[in-house]
Formats: structure tokens, C-alpha cells, sequence
């Protein structure tokens, strides 16, 4: 038996946010970790532009989704049921729209996928498929198989890879999917993260994701992990909160590991905002302070922007281009808030007839998809470009004048 896996990409923003914020895509990833030995497998990556083999001769077609890429998995699940294909839909969008994603498809996946993917393909090989497969209880990380690295090699991400390091987030932002989908916030035992990163060093990747929604959250779970890491002298990446800064210990540590870049969700400088999302913890007029003591200990501090909070009027996009040169963060990413079906975000809006299109395609961070409350969406889209031409260098910006 052969399955083919596939990570769906429209090629849209947020499809290029995550790939240049992350490593391989965790779902192709984990399900080829789990597939049994008895099952060939073949993967797919669009979002690094790999082209999907329509001609393969799998068994079984997986195909994972972020929302924005809804119509493009569709699109490839529709063309593979032509040849006969069983199709098997999975990822956060199948998730959070089951009833829809079932339309494609002969099963799909929901939740964290170990256990119930092998499940499926012994299903599939005694003659018979359940409407859909769940996982209704947290995996345990202490199981979690590394990412395969003999099909879709780590020249392929330029020797760029993902080690996870946990799963979930203690934290329950509004616009968030991940505390709705993983069941808890929950950490991978240390010595199998160490062995990972020791195979990955032999293959030749420079550097390594050190996957998680919030690194830092366990603080002295994460300087053991540190600890740990550090005599093998590579370079990790990876994604926490701005109070990183409030420990120099931690800091220290991360340094020492080899942590040369961390991504951050400033979000916003309106600390309305950030209560109403359930971030009162962070204080934009502390930002600039904290943003120093990071990039004081050699840590490229990489902070991700948001419009669109129903504390947001026109104003705010001068006040955040300001704030962003104040703070002197080296990367800044601007994207407009995406209310994500599944999320409170979502169904707040939607009550309030506040959604202006269930096109999946425009969920991607630069189309306004929403009323805002305080300007118009067309004010809305136009602030966030403005935001990025006037954050641009010179040289990008001549860059962008010849190529348009």
C-alpha cells in the first residue's frame, strides 16, 4: 500500500508567513512519523514549490490544510477522486470545518493525528472506512517519533528543520486555534529533542526550529533544555513571548544553546487591544526595553504585527509604524487579524453579522474579511499596505518598484 501526502498551498501570504516563521509543516510530518512500516510513502510540500504529482500511483491521498489553502486542497482531492483515489483530508482547517471538508473527501482526520491515522490505513486495508477519525485525547509526547528525513530530505527546506518541542499554549487568545485544538499545553521529554538535533547535525541542517507555540512558557524546563543543547553548537529559532526579557538567566541560557532568532507577538501598541484578545500581560511601553535586553544577548528579535482589533481606527497604523521604529525590533511581520473559523474571533464576528465573506481563499492576512469597527475595510486593507511600503528599506523598496 502507498500513501501520498500532501501539504496543500494556495500560495497565499499566510502561506508564506509561516513558511519563512517555521520548518517543514508539522502535520505532513507527523503523519508520515507515525505511518507504519508496511505503508510507502510519497510527500508533497506546495508551499516550498513542490508540484503536485497528480500521475501517482498511491493507494490513499492525504491532504492537509491551513483555511486559506481550503480550496486549493479541495481542488487536488477533487482531481485524485477522478483517478479513483481514496481521499483523506486533515489539518486546522478540516478541524474546525468537518461537515464541509467531508464533501471532498472519503474520511477525514480531526485532532492531533498519532493513533488515529494508523488506525485509518488498517481500516483501509481490511475494506472499510469510518466517515472520520478523531482523536479526542492528547497525545503523549514521550511517544512522538521524529520527522522522517529520507523522503523530502532537509536540502529541501536549505537545511532548515523542525524539532517539536511541545504542543498547545496555556494562553487562549480570541484569534487563536491552537488551545482549541490541542487538548493541553504539554512538553516533549528533553533527551528525545537532544537526539533529534544530534541526528539532524549529522544530516548536515544548520538550523533548527525548536517548535512551540510558546518556548519559554516552563522556564526551568526550557534552561535544562538549553543546557542540553549547547555542546552540540547549533543555531535554533524558534517562538515565545516578549516577557523573555523579564529573565536574564533564561536569556543567558538561550544564548549559550545557540538561539540566534525568536519571533514574538507584539501585535499591537494599543494595550486595549491586547486585553480584549486576552494579552493584558503585555505591556507595549515596555516593549522597548525588553526588545533591547534580547537583542543585547546576540537574539535577532522578530516581532509579529496585527491590524484589525476593534480598538483600532485609522490611526493606528501611523501609531504602529512609529512604534515599530521606537522599539527596534530587526524583522517586523504586518498582517491584518484573520478570524479563523473555530476561533472566538470567528464566531464573535459572525454573530454579529460581521463577517463579510466565507471566501476561505481571502483568509490569508492581507484581504479585509471582516467589518472592522472603527474604519472601513477598504481603510483597513490600505493601512496594512501602507504599513509595509513605509517599513520597507530603500533598497526593498526599489526592489518592489521594478517588480510592479
Amino acid at each position: 500500500m502507498k500513501v501520498y501526502l500532501i501539504k496543500a498551498s494556495a500560495g497565499s501570504e499566510y502561506s508564506k508567513y509561516k513558511a519563512e516563521t517555521g520548518g517543514p509543516p508539522q502535520n505532513i510530518f507527523s503523519a508520515a512519523a507515525t505511518t507504519p512500516d508496511y505503508v510507502e510513502i510519497e510527500m508533497c510540500d506546495e508551499t516550498i514549490g513542490m508540484k503536485t504529482d497528480f500521475d501517482s500511483t498511491a493507494d490513499i491521498v492525504a491532504i492537509f490544510m491551513s483555511t486559506p489553502d481550503a480550496y486549493r486542497a479541495y481542488e487536488i482531492a477533487e482531481k485524485f477522486s477522478k483517478k479513483g483515489k481514496t481521499i483523506v483530508l486533515g489539518g486546522l482547517h478540516t478541524h474546525f470545518m468537518p461537515e464541509e471538508a467531508k464533501e471532498y473527501a472519503d474520511t477525514i482526520l480531526i485532532g492531533e493525528i498519532e493513533g488515529i491515522w494508523e488506525e485509518l490505513l488498517e481500516d483501509y486495508c481490511n475494506g472499510f472506512l469510518k466517515k472520520s477519525y478523531q482523536r479526542k485525547t492528547a497525545f503523549d509526547l514521550k511517544d512522538l517519533k521524529p520527522y522522517p528525513t529520507h523522503i523530502l530530505t532537509p536540502e529541501k527546506y536549505d537545511y532548515t528543520w523542525s524539532v517539536v518541542v511541545s504542543r498547545g499554549c496555556p494562553f487562549k487568545c480570541d484569534f487563536c486555534l491552537v488551545h482549541k485544538f490541542f487538548k493541553k499545553f504539554q512538553l516533549r521529554p528533553i533527551d528525545a529533542i537532544v537526539n533529534e538535533v544530534r541526528a539532524l547535525k549529522e544530516l548536515g541542517v544548520e538550523w533548527v526550529e525548536l517548535h512551540s507555540d510558546n518556548l519559554t512558557q516552563n522556564k526551568e524546563y526550557t534552561i535544562e533544555l538549553f543546557e542540553a543543547l549547547a555542546p552540540l553548537n547549533m543555531n535554533f529559532f524558534g517562538e515565545t513571548t516578549i516577557m523573555i526579557a523579564r529573565d536574564e538567566k533564561l536569556l543567558a541560557a538561550a544564548q549559550k544553546a545557540g538561539v540566534k532568532s525568536l519571533l514574538f507577538g507584539i501585535e499591537t501598541p494599543s494595550e486595549t487591544a491586547l486585553k480584549e484578545q486576552g494579552k493584558a500581560f503585555v505591556k507595549p511601553n515596555k516593549i522597548k526595553e525588553y526588545v533591547q535586553i534580547i537583542k543585547s544577548y546576540g537574539i535577532e528579535v522578530v516581532g509579529d504585527f496585527l491590524f484589525g482589533f476593534d480598538a483600532h481606527d485609522t490611526n493606528i497604523f501611523q501609531e504602529t509604524l512609529d512604534f515599530v521604529k521606537d522599539i527596534e525590533v530587526d524583522k517586523a511581520y504586518p498582517h491584518l487579524m484573520i478570524p479563523f473559523p473555530g476561533s472566538e474571533t470567528f464566531e464573535r464576528l459572525d454573530k454579529e453579522n460581521r463577517i463579510i465573506t466565507k471566501d476561505w481563499s481571502l483568509y490569508e492576512g492581507s484581504h479585509a474579511v471582516f467589518q472592522p469597527k472603527q474604519m472601513t475595510p477598504k481603510e483597513l486593507e490600505d493601512g496594512l499596505w501602507w504599513f509595509w511600503y513605509e517599513n520597507l528599506g530603500i533598497l526593498e523598496r526599489i526592489k518592489y518598484m521594478f517588480n510592479n
